[in-house]
């Protein structure tokens, strides 16, 4: 069969063997450990394109430098993309944050709540002032004229929970006992 083909066809077969010749020749040295090839990335184009060798074909060498600097170029591009979609989907998701409150002797334990931007809140709620009201709620300012969240009044020793949404923009916002907004209050840090 080899008889049969074109004196410029044998050529350009025996250039792309030289070439895969010293493409591997030049990946592995003596004693290294050699790791068998992964698919490509999700997403990454595979290109396949049929050329007939004109009229000063190029050498071997031109060749794996051509090929070599193919292989450099596509690399980043698909390393971009992934990374950015796994950013993508991190973004995407909300976090969840669960945040431990008590309230004993009319005060919180706590004057600072920190929690993620937009994070679904769950607040448990420890009521252990017998006899006595209180809730927890979330305004935009210490005024309390808008109210983020508010929790419904419990009257200790008792437990409840509340959850909400964190507001998406981050800053530092106001929580109080609407039963004692003197006494009972503290930020809550979105960031």
């Amino acid at each position: 069969m080899v008889s049969r083909m074109r004196p410029s066809t044998i050529l350009i077969v025996a250039l792309l063997f030289v070439s895969a010749g010293v493409l591997a020749a030049g990946c592995v040295t003596p004693g290294e450990n050699v790791t068998q090839p992964t698919a490509p990335p999700t997403g990454t184009p595979i290109v396949t394109e049929t050329t007939t060798a004109p009229a000063g074909t190029p050498t071997a060498a031109e060749t794996t430098a051509a090929i070599t600097e193919t292989a450099t170029e596509a690399t980043p591009t698909a390393t971009t993309e992934t990374t950015e979609t796994a950013a993508g989907t991190a973004a995407a998701s909300s976090a969840a944050v669960t945040v431990d409150l008590s309230a004993k002797n009319i005060a919180f334990n706590t004057s600072t709540i920190t929690v993620p931007a937009g994070a679904e809140v769950t607040v448990n709620f420890d009521n252990e002032d017998t006899g006595v009201p209180h809730n927890f709620a979330v305004y935009t300012d210490s005024s309390a004229s808008q109210s983020i969240f508010k929790g419904d009044t419990i009257t200790g020793p008792a437990t409840t929970t509340y959850t909400f949404t964190a507001p998406s923009d981050s800053g530092t916002y106001y929580f109080q006992c609407d039963v004692h907004p003197q006494q009972m209050t503290g930020d809550f840090v979105v960031q």
